[in-house]
């Protein structure tokens, strides 16, 4: 069987008060086999008393990089910290990854990398993602204007348990849009588009990549038959501030990325925007 040359992969972990599943993280790649992976781990501004301490430990036990950041920026200001690192330090694949997703199998980032002569246009993966209860995360799909402008009819369908049908069809493939929580992203695509977007702070993330990606030319591919285990721990801020987030993400998005036609454009403004004032006046959150 005739060797060839795999791309070189860095590997960036994003920390914030999360130190814990970081050490499990790390384990995992450590243990990954046929794969030189450069490891980064980014401190966003954590908060802990001491992790800055611990994450040098960790970071030395395994031979990892370390940046710490000491404020928090955000998903994609933290995560373009580590990717221009991995940028600079030569890698031709970048792998981001919470600090709760687990790589169980050791031959996880070699199965990826061993199928992108398959897939030419392909510049964002991501694989099978499951959760605790077996759930999926992947391949993701757009909500559509329709489903900006009739928000109330989505919280009713989540009422009756009907969910908003944020998932494609399981299959490998091309796909619309794939989860933050870990995935594969080419150096090539980072300098075509800049960078990730560091407007939105959290939320909102995977679909603006997807844009940026279509727009410079590339397609997202999704890998059902290799998989990720994500733990999702659960956020420290409550419902109502994360909808505020994801809200003011969402509108940034439909004004830059969403590419409705005007009239649409305007009417998913509005209705998101009065979504947002139904959350600030239930969380009580000033203007």
């Amino acid at each position: 069987m005739m060797a060839y040359n795999r791309p070189r992969v860095a590997a960036v972990i994003l920390n914030y008060n999360t130190g814990d599943d970081c050490r499990k993280c790390l384990h995992y790649l450590h243990s990954q086999e046929d794969a030189d992976v450069w490891i980064v781990v980014v401190d966003n501004g954590s908060t802990l008393p001491g992790e800055a301490e611990r994450l040098e430990a960790l970071c030395q036990e395994y031979g990892a990089a370390l940046i710490l950041n000491r404020e928090n920026g955000g998903f994609s200001a933290g995560n373009n910290l580590g990717l221009r690192a991995a940028a600079a330090h030569g890698a031709d694949w970048m792998l981001v990854l919470n600090p709760d997703v687990e790589l169980r199998d050791p031959h996880y980032i070699r199965s990826v990398m061993d199928q992108l002569e398959n897939w030419p246009e392909a510049a964002v993966i991501g694989t099978n993602v499951l959760l605790p209860d077996g759930r999926r995360q992947n391949p993701m799909r757009e909500p559509g204007c329709l489903a900006e402008v009739f928000w109330p009819a989505q919280k009713i369908r989540r009422k009756l348990g009907l969910g908003y049908g944020h998932l494609a069809p399981d299959r490998t493939g091309y796909c619309e849009k794939v989860a933050g929580c870990c995935f594969f992203v080419s150096r090539e695509c980072l300098e075509a588009i800049g960078y990730l977007d560091e407007h939105v702070f959290m939320y909102c993330e995977e679909p603006i990549l997807a844009k940026q990606a279509r727009k410079a030319g590339f397609r997202e591919l999704y890998l059902r038959e290799i998989t990720a285990y994500h733990a999702r721990r659960s956020r420290t801020e409550g419902k109502a501030q994360a909808m505020l987030m994801l809200l003011r993400s969402r509108i940034y998005y439909i004004q830059r990325y969403s590419g409705y036609p005007p009239v649409l454009k305007q009417g998913a403004l509005l209705s998101k925007r009065a979504e947002l004032l139904f959350w600030k006046h239930r969380s009580r959150c000033p203007r």
